[in-house]
């Protein structure tokens, strides 16, 4: 069950390239042009098996015990911290590197 887990947060972390960045009313593209043409693609990929790995581990256990729910509900929970974790990583990161600003500053 654990690998299903993953395979949904990845999934939900995914599913945010596709609306992003569009040019008027044409797409991009799919995932493939997302892999191939951005810069950063290959470390946004990474950490969000980074998200869906933690997320497996030490999130979607805690939820599902506390709110008594199957275990079959772990991967639509993992898809909606999969989601939400992409969409929220370029604010973690500005604020990671205006903390960074500041010490070097000092």
């Amino acid at each position: 069950m654990d690998w299903l887990v993953v395979l949904a947060s990845i999934a939900g972390g995914l599913c945010h390239y596709n609306t992003k960045k569009l040019l008027g009313k044409k797409p991009r593209g799919g995932h493939i042009n997302w892999l191939v043409q951005r810069k950063r693609a290959r470390s946004e990929l990474f950490l969000n098996i980074v998200i869906a790995l933690i997320s497996a581990k030490f999130f979607v256990p805690p939820l599902i015990e506390s709110f008594a729910l199957h275990p079959s509900f772990g991967p639509a929970i993992a898809f909606i911290i999969g989601y939400s974790g992409i969409r929220l990583l370029p604010a973690i990161e500005k604020k990671i590197n205006n903390a960074l600003d500041k010490v070097t500053k000092i």
